[in-house]
């Protein structure tokens, strides 16, 4: 009997339309292995309709930047900057963004989850990368869970950066990214500058 394809059709309807909207998008598939513990309420999550997550490279050009406090010293004014968060428990920087919600298309959630996690409006491009992942279990279940992954270039639209208390760790604005990002934020930074 062949393995139970969780949320495979939603995924491949994503990415159909991700491709007929913006033409050629990257796509990395993924394959992860998780312990058999675990996999059960990875299962679940995903028998519920959670398919993935939704991030954005935000861009704020110089004009829009915020004056400095008084006291400090005005901030390089003539960069971008790139917005980051640093996740609870990681210590990674990576792109403010998350799941999708009843209804939402990838651009949708990616928006909203940008404002929930850090107080910051923005408007998304086109996708940098969608990752298409299958996660099975290390042990002896047999359902394969599909899920995909879109990392969208934005433009900054408004707002101040106020993290999402139990969220994040920490958000800021970086005019050259850190040393210590996730790997789809490496992604991108590689050609940020060029």
């Amino acid at each position: 009997m062949p393995a139970a394809e969780i949320n495979r059709a939603e995924v491949d309807e994503r990415l159909d339309r991700l491709e007929r909207e913006y033409g050629d998008v990257p796509v990395r598939d993924e394959r992860e292995t998780v312990p058999a513990g675990v996999f059960p309420d990875l299962r679940a999550l995903s028998r519920e309709g959670y398919s993935g997550g939704s991030y954005v490279w935000v861009v704020r050009e110089p004009s829009a930047a915020p004056p400095p406090s008084d006291g400090l010293a005005a901030p390089e004014a003539d960069r971008e900057r790139v917005l980051m968060v640093l996740g609870r428990g990681s210590s990674r920087w990576g792109l403010p963004g998350g799941g999708r919600e009843c209804g939402e298309n990838c651009e949708e959630a990616a928006v909203r989850e940008v404002r929930e996690e850090t107080g910051i409006d923005c408007s998304v491009t086109r996708p940098f990368l969608v990752c298409r992942r299958v996660t099975v279990s290390e042990g002896d279940h047999d359902e394969r869970l599909h899920s995909l992954w879109t990392f969208f270039d934005g433009t900054y639209e408004g707002g101040h950066l106020t993290i999402q208390p139990g969220e994040l760790n920490g958000a800021a604005w970086f005019a050259d990214p850190p040393e210590r990002m996730q790997p789809e934020n490496a992604f991108r930074a590689a050609d940020w500058r060029r």
